[in-house]
């Protein structure tokens, strides 16, 4: 059963890559056929052993040029000079943005806030501020005026947070989903209490006319009398009782 083959590396990538090309340089040298039909055809011909020896010798020196200057030793240095050249400038991308040279890197983002916080505050280049003032100025204004923006936008994104934790508060009172709630059974003007109020106000007034219309003696003649022990719970209960069948206050 075999192994699973591990991910190869930058470095092997790169002198893999490198040994294809030292490889093809390394080729032996041949002239082409066109070039052969001339030389036959031509009054001053170069004769067959001096081609090849020369072709041998030229081949020979192309090996060992070869062999001395594109050495695996030597591969494997140049793959991990390129590795470190990545790696570096990942960590530039990652953790900085000033360059080698002193400039800003164009891969920054300067719609995030951590980007725009460590820009700094003048041009990075004593250099470059001597040599274009009005460019080093331009970018000092630039990024204050973009650290204003960026202030401004995070007391923005702080009141949508807060906003946002108030709704989900007040959501619950929330008692219908067309968008009718609680605001709705508040006492205000022209509201759905004061109208209630208003027939209930009507509707009084009506019950306590009846009530006065009531004769002060029953149906029969007998005067009312009213006891001490009705004058509680239960006496309500009865007189409620009676008020309610009453065929002059509620007639059928």
């Amino acid at each position: 059963m075999s192994s699973r083959a591990s991910a190869p590396t930058i470095p092997s990538l790169k002198q893999s890559f490198l040994i294809n090309q030292t490889t093809l340089l390394a080729q032996p040298l041949a002239p082409s056929r066109t070039w052969q039909a001339a030389n036959d055809a031509s009054s001053e011909a170069i004769p067959e052993r001096v081609l090849q020896e020369a072709l041998l010798n030229l081949n020979h020196t192309i090996q060992q040029h070869c062999r001395r200057v594109y050495a695996p030793q030597a591969t494997r240095n140049i793959a991990e000079q390129i590795d470190d050249i990545y790696t570096k400038d990942a960590a530039r991308k990652v953790g900085g943005i000033v360059d080698v040279e002193g400039g800003i890197g164009r891969e920054l983002d300067l719609t995030g806030d951590k980007a725009i916080e460590s820009l700094p505050p003048t041009w990075p280049s004593e250099k470059g501020i001597n040599d274009h003032p009005t460019e080093a100025k331009r970018y000092t204004e630039a990024v204050t005026r973009l650290s204003e923006l960026n202030s401004q936008r995070k007391q923005l994104k702080e009141q949508v947070a807060r906003l946002n934790r108030l709704k989900s508060v007040v959501e619950p009172l929330q008692m219908s989903d067309n968008g009718a709630g609680i605001q709705e059974n508040l006492l205000t003007r022209n509201g759905p209490v004061e109208k209630e109020l208003e027939r209930m106000r009507f509707l009084l007034a009506r019950v306590g006319g009846r009530v006065h219309a009531l004769p002060d003696e029953a149906s029969n003649g007998d005067a009312k009398e009213v006891k001490l022990g009705e004058v509680g719970v239960k006496g309500r209960k009865r007189r409620v009782e009676q008020f309610l069948a009453d065929d002059k206050v509620f007639p059928s």
